[in-house]
């Protein structure tokens, strides 16, 4: 309550001391008198003249002459830079732009602090020319603002600061073992995981821009997939669009700057081969999707709704994923250890970057997310209990070698495979039997491999004439990708960008802005709006530098070749991303969740339950023997010692108040970063 009314309504008090400004002209007129302003990019401003007053604040009220048209082409939002003539300064000075939303009535009082008595005001909309015409009413000074209590804000924060409050370090949460089978706690799980996926909705439903999104020209590359399927449907693999004249006769149709000089019309980020135009993007969405929908409806598949699903799944994923490495590796984990895991994977993973931007271009990787999230976790729970079991690992095997038609490179969570495998086969030398049923094993988990990877071949074939050609390097995008090539100079600055840059932060909401990038690379790569490195936007993956103290723990269990193997995934799909793309935001969801695996593996080692006493207030108690209180647990699993417990209690209370600590950050960060992405 104190956040809402005196947080979120500040100015509502501070415009109370705000004195009553005297006469004045807007546009040369009498202030009141100058009705309904029209401004668009030829006139984009109004003045304010005639003052000798102090002046605190400005007040307008804008309105979109075509929201339709403003919601198609920007966020919608007005950024207004304005002027002013003051006692200390004879001449105008410039303020720094701020951003106004018409949709958002807080927005349209902006504060003021001249030097001494404001004479003149000069107000100018700096982005009409994409936003379109607006109308302007209702210009005021030093007027009160009103007071704003949001019933849904006040939803939201109280919702966060009651889980941050469930799952605070002093929770009971954290000294109770999670058992899938009590039902108390498996139906917490479930509960956790339809939250999940009603947020994911409506935050995939905030954004309006993709849901009102039509097919027009500017929006051509984001119906891809609704082109493709129609394509399929009538039995080729190309699009129906025909490439003009123009662009068939280039020397080289790949090079940008030669298509824009010489006015030639083309499809923006479609892929270009031989006179034909094809959607380079995995067909898996498309086969999913659209092709079922356009069949059953006649119409195009909405985006945002697969990109949603393949969101929710992923959350699934995570939570399976996360109780079978529980289950197997650490059954001392408390239910608050599973379940803020299981928040932070998600987010850390690349989830609210899906679901803020739910357009064609993340829907490959939301789709891969998911299918890597349940094969992980299939291949965990099928090679427990020290034999293989087929089903699972088939059907694990199956939804990894899936991701090849949806975004290829994630299929190197196949080598997660071979390191669950290794010690089946390792255990197997010299019994014959063992190593013949290991063998056969083995055979069955690699057999969806070679049918999808024979699929998905014959796809390419057909189109690029290269069995391993997936046609990326047609785009017509920003540079010639077909000379892009493989260059060492790219990997210092794109690890540097992409895991270790720190946020660019400002004073105004929501203080992150883009980060400047400034290499010494000399060539070409790309760079899109990025905001920080991945190791800070997601700390918990700082954890990681706590190896020494859990390397011992881990290879005990047998679980450092997959640490190492989840961190190596992640930095080779890191430099495959900036070497064949660029660096961009998106791309995170491609190798944040082994970071995070592996963050959860630290984490799971780190906080075993030792006593069934949460932790007591304060950062020196000590839980010795005569305080410990062991939790009974089933099967052949011993209790940790009292003396034990007493010695690794200072390190387990450090990375529960870390873990804490992180989540926080992370809440914080991505919630700066939600606003400060933009509709990309």
């Amino acid at each position: 309550m104190l956040i809402e009314v005196f947080g979120f309504n500040l100015a509502f008090f501070t415009s109370m001391t705000y004195p009553q400004v005297g006469t004045y002209l807007v546009n040369g007129v009498a202030a009141g008198t100058e009705g309904a302003l029209t401004l668009d990019a030829s006139a984009n401003y109004f003045e304010i003249t005639g003052l000798d007053d102090t002046v605190r604040s400005i007040h307008f009220t804008p309105q979109l002459n075509d929201p339709a048209a403003a919601a198609k082409a920007t966020d919608s939002k007005l950024q207004v830079v304005m002027y002013l003539q003051d006692e200390g300064n004879a001449n105008y000075y410039q303020l720094p732009a701020v951003s106004v939303d018409p949709k958002d009535a807080a927005s349209t009082y902006i504060s003021l602090d001249p030097a001494g008595d404001c004479h003149s005001i000069y107000v100018s909309i700096t982005n009409l020319a994409d936003v379109g015409p607006v109308t302007v009413t209702g210009i005021g000074l030093n007027q009160q603002v009103p007071l704003d209590i949001d019933p849904l804000r006040f939803a939201y924060i109280l919702a966060v600061l009651l889980a941050l409050y469930a799952v605070r370090p002093q929770s009971v949460l954290f000294s109770r073992v999670f058992d899938g089978r009590i039902t108390r706690q498996g139906w917490m799980v479930i509960a956790l995981v339809a939250v999940q996926c009603i947020v994911i909705f409506i935050l995939v439903m905030s954004n309006t821009h993709f849901l009102s999104i039509t097919h027009t020209a500017s929006t051509e590359n984001q119906f891809q997939y609704q082109k493709l399927a129609q394509a399929l449907l009538q039995g080729h693999f190309y699009l129906d669009d025909v490439p003009s004249a123009a662009l068939q006769a280039m020397d080289n149709p790949y090079d940008t700057a030669a298509r824009d000089s010489a006015g030639v019309p083309y499809l923006w980020d479609h892929a270009y081969y031989q006179g034909k135009y094809y959607v380079y993007f995995g067909v898996l969405p498309c086969l999913v999707f659209y092709v079922p929908w356009l069949l059953l409806t006649g119409t195009g598949f909405p985006t945002w709704l697969g990109v949603a699903i393949c969101d929710c799944v992923y959350v699934a994923g995570i939570v399976y994923l996360l109780t079978r490495v529980s289950r197997r590796w650490f059954p001392r984990t408390s239910i608050g250890v599973l379940l803020v895991l299981d928040m932070m994977m998600f987010v850390a993973g690349g989830g609210l970057i899906l679901a803020r931007t739910p357009s064609m271009y993340f829907l490959p990787e939301a789709m891969g997310l998911a299918l890597i999230s349940w094969g992980l976790g299939l291949w965990v729970s099928g090679t427990t209990g020290g034999f293989i079991d087929r089903r699972r690992v088939v059907a694990g095997a199956a939804l990894i070698a899936l991701t090849l038609a949806a975004r290829p490179q994630m299929v190197l969570a196949a080598v997660f495979g071979l390191v669950l495998f290794w010690p089946f086969l390792r255990d197997a030398r010299g019994n014959a039997q063992a190593r013949r049923a290991c063998l056969g094993a083995f055979r069955a988990a690699l057999m969806p491999f070679l049918v999808v990877a024979a699929a998905v071949m014959v796809y390419n074939f057909a189109r690029f004439g290269s069995p391993l050609d997936f046609g990326a390097n047609y785009n017509l995008t920003t540079n010639d990708m077909t000379h892009r090539g493989f260059h060492a100079d790219r990997i210092p600055f794109g690890l540097y960008a992409y895991l270790l840059q720190p946020p660019a932060l400002g004073s105004q909401f929501p203080f992150m802005h883009q980060t400047y990038m400034d290499p010494a690379y000399q060539g070409v790569t790309i760079y899109e709006p990025m905001f920080g490195g991945y190791f800070f936007l997601y700390p918990m993956t700082l954890v990681l530098l706590a190896l020494p103290r859990v390397r011992h723990g881990l290879k005990a269990k047998g679980l450092m070749p997959l640490w190492i193997c989840a961190v190596c995934v992640a930095v080779v799909l890191c430099i495959f991303d900036l070497q064949g793309a660029g660096i961009l935001m998106r791309y995170i969801c491609d190798f944040g969740l082994y970071f995070a695996l592996a963050a959860a593996l630290s984490f799971l080692e780190l906080l075993q339950v030792r006593s069934s006493e949460p932790l007591s207030k304060g950062w020196t108690t000590q839980l010795g023997a005569h305080a410990q209180v062991p939790v009974q647990q089933a099967g052949a699993h011993a209790v940790a010692s009292a003396a034990v417990a007493g010695q690794t209690v200072s390190v387990y209370r450090i990375a529960l108040y870390f873990m804490f600590g992180s989540l926080v950050l992370m809440i914080g960060a991505n919630v700066l970063l939600w606003n400060a992405f933009g509709i990309y």
